[in-house]
Parts: structure tokens; C-alpha cells; sequence
């Protein structure tokens, strides 16, 4: 995982590519996958750095393109 570029997925599912939430970091900006696959600004996001890292898990970009979001 770079520090300025990396990937996170909220309840993964590896069998069925699917999570809850599915999330990109890019060099400052947070941005949040939607149901249709589009990205849109969620500069809230960024407090998950601290205190939530069990609960997501790391992806790769080619992996955060395939997961499928449920919410």
C-alpha cells in the first residue's frame, strides 16, 4: 500500500466480489465507489486512517474496479 495511493474495501466478499463500501485514496483525495461504479468526493473518509483498520481490508485498483458495491 503507497501512502499517497491506495484502495480500501468495508465487508468483502472474494467469492462474489462484492462489499459494502469500497473506497480509493489518491494523494489527499478520498472517494467512495457507488452502486453504478462512478467515484464521487468523500473528504469525510479520510478520519478512517485512524482506528477503523480492522474492519476494512486493503485491495488493489484492479481488484476496487471488479468489486461490485451493495449500499
Amino acid at each position: 500500500m503507497s501512502r499517497d495511493r491506495f484502495w480500501i474495501a468495508y465487508e468483502l466478499d472474494r467469492e462474489t466480489m462484492t462489499a459494502d463500501r469500497v473506497y480509493r485514496y489518491n494523494k489527499g483525495l478520498m472517494e467512495r465507489k457507488d452502486t453504478d461504479g462512478t467515484w464521487f468526493k468523500e473528504p469525510g473518509q479520510c478520519c478512517i486512517f485512524f482506528g477503523e483498520d480492522m474492519d476494512y481490508e486493503d485491495i488493489t485498483e484492479e481488484e476496487a474496479n471488479q468489486i461490485t458495491v451493495k449500499y
